[in-house]
């Protein structure tokens, strides 16, 4: 009874109708239409090969674009286009190279700056690159320097003489936006052929109010024109000289000019010898070239008239990075000379016994940049400052003093800013 019981379950019945399902054999009336159905949805191969009615077409519906990668051809294409920008923008930056200005997104006219100097000097060299350095750190404007507006003529008196015919040449053209005249010299001979049109900042100047090229520190007295003014800096030097090595009579050299003197520092010079009560011996010999031989010519007129110190000028004879500075340096050593350098400690480096610490070209460019800023986005140039500070400070040179049998007083070197216990001589390619 339970075999039978089994074989008539929905299961055994399924199975059972399952060996059936293709033969002849007649089954029991409802014995298996629940299994032939299924069967039949499962093998329809089975059933009479009656095709089935057509289902109605659905209507046509555009292709769903399903998100997902790119194709080869996006990708190619998009490449082209990254391509085609960065040689766009590597030709752009080489158009660029050398300006000096800092460049845009969006590129303005570049600003065109002409250049006159009468010589070269490595005092000029590094503020124009401080000047550059600092425009070029400031983004906003593209500047260019034009090679064929750059002029620098030469410390020979006859290419002196072609200085005014270059300072006209910069003041003529219409294509610059500012001319920057680098010395006492070049900026006179630009002031002379201003028509008041182009802008003039003067650099590199020893003291703009005792050469007349501005009114004072605070107005420079000509509308298109400014500059930078530092007040009492040489007085302090040769009170400071003085007042450590105690001489009688200071031995100074220049060639007899008004530039020459201003660059000597001559009235600060004869003001502070008033007041406290030693002698300038001069020697106003030199030409504008400043020759080494002439230098030493006048070393030893100024020696026959009893120089016990001598102070080194901005002069061509001593430039840091020419031939005639280590001979002079040697030649006032062996005479036992104490010496003060205006221009900085390159040269007490170099062999001089005392002099203001390096100039710090970095600020004196940023001051001229805000200054060129300011007038290349409209601005006066005589409405701008031009005062700035310097703080003195002081340079010794050890074995120097050791060499000539100076002893600097404690205090002294307890408060000088830089010590040098060797001399040191840098080759002229460090300072062109």
């Amino acid at each position: 009874m339970n075999e039978d019981r089994a074989a008539h379950t929905p299961r055994n019945r399924a199975a059972s109708c399952a060996t059936t399902a293709g033969t002849a054999t007649a089954q029991p009336p409802g014995g298996c239409r629940m299994a032939v159905a299924r069967t039949t949805r499962v093998r329809p191969a089975a059933l009479p090969s009656r095709p089935p009615a057509p289902l109605p077409a659905a209507p046509a519906r555009p292709p769903r674009r399903m998100p997902g990668p790119p194709s080869a051809r996006a990708h190619i294409t998009g490449f082209i286009h990254h391509l085609l920008a960065a040689m766009v923008a590597l030709l752009f930056s080489a158009a660029l190279w050398g300006t000096g200005c800092a460049t845009a997104h969006a590129q303005p006219a570049a600003k065109r700056i002409g250049y006159l100097e009468a010589g070269p000097f490595w005092l000029y060299t590094r503020t124009w690159d401080a000047f550059r350095a600092a425009m070029a750190r400031e983004g906003g404007l593209r500047c260019e320097f034009p090679q064929d507006a750059r002029f620098s003529p030469g410390w020979e008196p006859e290419n002196m003489r072609t200085l005014p015919e270059k300072a006209a040449e910069l003041m003529r053209r219409k294509d610059l936006d500012l001319v920057v005249g680098m010395g006492t010299a070049a900026v006179k001979a630009l002031l002379a052929a201003n028509d008041g049109r182009t802008p003039i900042i003067g650099m590199g100047m020893a003291d703009p109010v005792a050469a007349g090229v501005v009114k004072n520190a605070q107005d420079s007295g000509v509308d298109n024109l400014t500059t930078r003014v530092t007040v009492d800096r040489w007085s302090s030097m040769f009170r400071v000289f003085h007042d450590v090595v105690r001489f009688r009579k200071m031995g100074v050299m220049y060639p007899d000019t008004p530039e020459g003197r201003v660059y000597a520092a001559l009235g600060d010079a004869e003001a502070i010898a008033s007041e406290l009560g030693f002698s300038l011996v001069r020697y106003g010999g030199l030409s504008s070239a400043e020759t080494p031989d002439e230098c030493r010519k006048g070393l030893e007129a100024l020696r026959e008239q009893g120089m016990d110190a001598f102070f080194i000028g901005p002069l061509n004879c001593f430039d840091i990075g020419g031939d005639g500075l280590a001979p002079l340096l040697d030649t006032l050593a062996a005479w036992k000379l104490p010496t003060f350098a205006r221009d900085g400690s390159e040269y007490v480096k170099a062999g001089a016994l005392m002099g203001f610490s390096t100039w710090d070209f970095e600020p004196i460019g940023e001051f001229h940049a805000r200054q060129a800023r300011s007038i290349l986005t409209g601005g006066s140039p005589r409405a701008l400052s031009m005062q700035d500070k310097s703080e003195p400070s002081i340079a010794l040179n050890l074995a120097t003093a050791k060499a000539i049998g100076f002893e600097f007083p404690f205090d002294v070197l307890v408060a000088a800013d830089e010590l040098h216990e060797t001399i040191t001589r840098p080759a002229p390619s460090d300072t062109r």
